[in-house]
């Protein structure tokens, strides 16, 4: 099964007992490799954006630049390594320091469910090397609907989202709004996230700005879907976001402007013969318009500003796939550019020079039961993705400098896979193995990303970058009955070539190229490996316990002729483990919440990351129904403690190089009226 049922946030008098323990159900009878957020848990708390929500789950950790736009870190994997969709569509981010990650690009209003999918077994999607987190957006019930969705809390935070919708058997509509705006959240010592530089920093903030808003985000959407004809669907959706003055400590430069336009057409047709079960076509473009700059730190002087980029990317895309029988077969085409302009005083440079990426795959996945017991998964695919920059833009002087070569055009063709066993050891409990194997394409800044410096170092992308190829053999085992789910994970992954940042010196002289260094990428192979722990046990009717364990280490190889000489990766987060207790009556409920985190102690010493202390947090919420309303309060770090998320220092070009601490102690309400 792998949808699963949406759980509104309006619950009935004498229904959350009934409906928790179908959600332990729901997600037991899930494969073992998928798992999803549910709306419930994602209303119930103060989480601003689909990156700090999604960390409820286990093996999902987030990286914090600021206020919000939080970037996904499944097992250790991040950043393209990963694929985050929204309804199938590929929603890429504008800024090269990842200020608008493909998560940002939602608004929770939206969101029915989010799946994830773990280690390298999605076949339908190209480049989900180690995991899918695919946000699939709202479609309304039956009838007229008018849902206000309303949320405040600490630090002058106010998210305000009406939906309506209508629904008969052969039309529906859909249209939102959503407002979500915040100032500056305060950390356990009482300071500001504006106030973590240093007092002669630079890069600090002007004192006029450092109880400005951090962020200010304006979204729109719409979806329509009729039956022209008996077994035949067709949708059209449309999203446009708008996100103004989002603070960025974690970076140089802070966004001025974030502009996203979504578009999704999709047609089907189920029921088509005994052997051809369905057919369905989509479409979708995407396209983000961004500026970021310094105008709110002092780096700025009297200017507008000092340094700025201005950033874009569109996607085109579609698929066309069909089930026969126990077969799905497919196939997938986008066309992806991106083009970014980085102004330096009076110097503007192409640092991501209008990169085209063209990728066509074909794929098919087969299911079946073998012998009542035992069942079968098995998928594969093959792709061919083209990268070409405009040689025009492209500064090949920096390429050749430090990476001996002038190529502006790289095309990669290659195969994936997957198999995946499951066998019922008795009625409650069954065993589980996958061994994937998946492909992801460097992407354009890792390739031909080009920015040079008077002085220090210069940044480089390298044209001659392979594929990252990740081989994964995944052990679990899932035991489930009414009132218990609990499932255990191991993995191991090799993955040859993987992308990581090094300095590299330069090779050859070149005239204007006046650095010996720069900051750049290289392919080294690297070895992943932990697991997750995960369990819900109803106790009684009326109280339920929630438990889960979270761990990754990862190790490369060395390389000292390209300088690097540590054997640990970046970004890669410490043991996470969750426990909470809760209890429901049904019309009121009240939950207990402890996350504690190991520290950080596996740094990459050749990017000066650094230890990053453990913590432990204690959050409390309480709420009830009554109709259609329904109303949740709660407490995030409840003890006020300064603590870090784990983090890093490899974000150049634009990194500042300060911890950002997580907020201290958060009040929100959240209210939710159906009618």
């Amino acid at each position: 099964m792998r949808g699963i049922l949406l759980i509104t946030a309006t619950l009935s008098v004498g229904y959350a007992q009934e409906l928790l323990l179908k959600e332990i159900e729901v997600k037991a009878k899930r494969e073992p490799f998928e798992e999803s957020l549910e709306i419930r848990e994602v209303r119930e708390s103060s989480a601003k954006d689909v990156g700090e929500a999604l960390t409820k789950l286990g093996g999902i950790w987030k990286i914090r630049k600021g206020g919000i736009a939080n970037d996904i870190v499944l097992r250790g994997f991040y950043r393209d390594n990963i694929n985050v969709l929204i309804d199938g569509e590929r929603v890429y981010g504008a800024c090269p320091n990842r200020m608008d990650p493909p998560a940002f690009h939602v608004d929770f209003s939206e969101v029915e469910k989010i799946e994830v999918i773990k280690g390298p077994f999605d076949v339908k999607h190209q480049g989900s090397m180690a995991g899918l987190v695919n946000i699939i957006t709202r479609k309304p019930e039956k009838g007229f609907h008018l849902k206000l969705n309303a949320g405040v809390g600490s630090f002058s935070f106010i998210n305000l989202s009406p939906t309506v919708s209508y629904a008969d058997e052969r039309f529906y509509g859909l249209a939102g709004y959503s407002y979500k705006y915040s100032k500056p959240y305060k950390d356990g010592d009482g300071k500001k996230f504006t106030e973590v530089y240093p007092s002669d920093s630079p890069n600090r903030y002007k004192p006029q700005f450092i109880n400005s808003k951090a962020f200010e985000i304006n979204t729109y959407w719409a979806k329509f879907g009729f039956k022209p004809l008996e077994n035949h669907q067709l949708e059209l959706s449309y999203t446009k976001q708008d996100a103004r003055h989002v603070l960025y400590p974690y970076l140089l430069m802070d966004a001025i402007y974030d502009k996203t336009d979504r578009f999704n057409f999709t047609y089907g047709i189920d029921s088509i013969s005994d052997t051809l079960k369905s057919l369905n076509f989509q479409f979708y473009y995407t396209k983000v318009d961004h500026w970021m700059d310094d105008r709110y730190r002092v780096s700025s002087g009297m200017m507008p500003w000092s340094m700025a980029t201005d950033a874009k990317t569109k996607t085109y895309g579609g698929r066309l796939e069909g089930k026969i029988r126990d077969f799905t077969v497919g196939f997938e085409a986008y066309k992806r550019n991106w083009d970014a302009v980085n102004y330096m005083m009076s110097m503007a440079q192409f640092v991501i020079p209008d990169v085209d990426t063209k990728s066509f795959g074909a794929y098919g996945e087969y299911r079946k039961a073998l012998f009542g017991k035992l069942r079968l998964v098995a998928g594969i695919r093959l792709d061919t993705t083209k990268t070409e920059a405009d040689a025009s833009k492209a500064n090949t002087d920096l390429y050749f400098a430090y990476k001996n070569t002038r190529s502006t055009s790289k095309t990669d063709t290659y195969p994936s896979g997957n198999l995946q066993l499951f066998y019922s050891l008795s009625k409650e409990t069954e065993l589980f193995v996958g061994l994937g194997h998946s492909v992801r394409v460097p992407d354009p800044q890792e390739r031909y990303f080009a920015l040079k410096r008077m002085t220090g170092s210069d940044w480089v992308g390298n044209p001659n970058l392979k594929p990252s190829k990740n081989t994964e053999l995944d052990l679990g085992v899932k035991y489930s009955t009414g009132k218990l789910l609990t499932k255990a994970t191991i993995f191991y992954s090799y993955i040859k070539d993987y992308i990581t940042v090094h300095d590299q010196n330069k090779v050859n002289m070149v005239m204007g190229v006046m650095n010996n260094s720069a900051r750049s990428y290289e392919n080294v192979n690297a070895q992943f490996f932990g697991g997750e722990l995960d369990s819900r046990l109803a106790l009684t009717d009326k109280v339920f316990l929630f438990g889960g364990l979270s761990y990754v280490q990862a190790r490369k190889d060395t390389k000292p002729d390209k300088n690097i000489y540590s054997s640990k990766v970046a970004e890669v987060p410490p043991l996470k483990a969750r426990l909470a207790l809760r209890y429901d009556r049904g019309w009121y409920f009240g939950e207990i919440e402890s996350i504690l985190s190991a520290t950080q102690y596996r740094v990459d010493t050749d990017l000066k990351e650094q230890r990053t202390s453990g913590y432990a947090i204690l959050n409390l919420k309480v709420g009830g129904s009554y109709r259609g309303l329904s109303i949740t309060a709660g407490v995030d770090n409840l003890l006020d403690k300064k603590y870090y998320d784990y983090l890093s220092y490899q974000r150049d070009p634009f990194r500042s190089g300060v911890k950002v601490p997580e907020p201290g102690r958060t009040f929100y309400v959240n209210a939710s009226y159906n009618f």
